[in-house]
């Protein structure tokens, strides 16, 4: 169980509230040399060739470690030397479109002669005889820290912390042995934590490729598994029950944008369902009958994905497709349809990764495997059980992820800022 100190002093800093009386806050600058990188992702000829520690390097992961795929560039000599990844290193994101996406940081645990440091990142490199390297990359990694980054940040559509203001965080210090006491302590207890976490996210996978994949069965076999079937004229649909037809979607329902027919506020004097911009992603927890909606695309990737349909007065964004006014198609049935065949379809018959963006044609010609209305409505129920199931399960498995995360955030906060004592804790 882990104590507290028995004597805390105020620490003469709005970041850091109360400190062991034995420690010390420091800047930044006292004890590391810090600066930003200005090295791109392109390709020179004439320059050497490197490797690129990029954004999403840092983001995504507390370390950065020699199995990793780096990317592949050049860049100049100077650079190379500037530049150049130490172990021992912190990385962090130096701006981005928020500033809560500032200052995440990642521990360098490899190095190498071709390994650099990219654009949109700052190097942070300690001095070792005052700081501990993995005890500062936890403390770049504490609530009170990122605080100071939002503070200092600046910019409007983009912000970031300048290199000036880069080395005046300030942090809680107590002796080297100390510092190394923590940082062991952090290391093993995180990588417990980790594991849980990872545990459960594989859990969440496993159980969301059981979802889509009851699904995608149920949506081309229907619920008796002793109807004959026959070739669809649709080859990813394969055989379908017999008395099934395939017809596209332009017979079926009419397709608009949030540009054209999109509700009326002032009808019925009902409340109007606002849907704008990536606002739509908040739609997904409702259940609402009728309508569908998907994106056509915004050039994020986010192309083809469904999310939902409802049915009350809405207002779409412009970059919204609104399916509406079926004719022998259930809304509900549509949707489930079309979140698990469009994407991967459209997908499939592009050029691109990410399409930039998915025309009406497209939409009106996709072929949706029709069943009776009442036996589209008994899939529907029997889908809305089964996933309902599901999600419940993956509900609980995202909920102990994120306690585990906020524990081991909570953890991390208290062990470098003195409001816990783990000298005496062993392995």
């Amino acid at each position: 169980m882990n104590v507290r100190y028995a004597s805390l002093v105020e620490s003469g800093t709005q970041w850091l509230e109360v400190i062991p009386a034995h420690w010390r806050v420091a800047r930044l600058y006292q004890l590391a040399t810090a600066w930003t990188s200005n090295v791109d992702k392109h390709s020179v000829e004439g320059q050497s060739p490197v490797r690129l520690c990029n954004y999403t390097d840092v983001y995504k992961n507390d370390a950065i470690v020699q199995s990793m795929e780096f990317m592949r560039a050049t860049a100049t000599t100077d650079q190379i030397a500037r530049f150049r990844l130490r172990r021992g290193d912190t990385i962090i994101t130096k701006d981005s479109e928020t500033p809560d996406d500032i200052g995440i940081p990642a521990y360098v645990d490899y190095e190498a002669d071709d390994l650099i440091c990219g654009y949109h990142l700052a190097i942070i490199r300690p001095n070792r005889d005052l700081v501990v390297p993995r005890f500062l990359f936890w403390a770049m990694s504490a609530k009170p820290t990122f605080g100071q980054w939002e503070v200092l940040a600046s910019g409007v559509t983009r912000v970031g912390i300048r290199s000036t203001d880069l080395t005046k965080a300030a942090i809680a210090l107590p002796s080297v042995p100390e510092q190394k006491a923590i940082a062991d302590f952090l290391d093993r207890e995180t990588v417990r934590i980790d594991a849980l976490v990872k545990e459960q996210e594989g859990l969440v996978a496993v159980l969301q490729e059981r979802r889509a994949a009851l699904i995608a069965r149920v949506l081309v076999s229907g619920l008796d598994s002793n109807v004959p079937v026959e070739p669809s004229r649709v080859d990813w649909l394969g055989d379908l029950p017999a008395h099934w037809r395939t017809v596209p979607t332009r017979y079926l329902c009419k397709i608009t944008t949030g540009s054209e027919d999109s509700g009326n506020a002032e009808d019925d004097g009902e409340y109007p369902f606002f849907v704008r911009g990536r606002e739509i992603l908040r739609i997904g927890h409702y259940s609402f009958d009728c309508e569908a909606v998907m994106t056509p695309g915004d050039g994020q990737g986010g192309t083809g994905k469904v999310f939902h349909y409802f049915n009350g007065k809405f207002e779409a964004h412009q970059r919204v497709y609104v399916y509406k006014d079926f004719k022998d198609l259930l809304g509900r049935y549509y949707f489930y349809f079309l979140s698990t065949f469009l994407r991967p379809v459209a997908l499939a018959g592009s050029n691109t990764v990410t399409m930039e963006s998915l025309r009406r044609p497209v939409l009106a010609d996709f072929p949706v495997a029709l069943p009776p209305v009442e036996e589209q409505r008994r899939i529907v129920a029997y889908l809305e059980e089964q996933t309902d199931k599901i999600d419940a399960l993956i509900a609980e498995a995202e909920g102990i992820v994120a306690v585990a995360k906020e524990r081991r955030s909570a953890l991390v906060t208290a062990a470098v800022t003195g409001q816990i004592d783990v000298r005496g804790e062993v392995a």
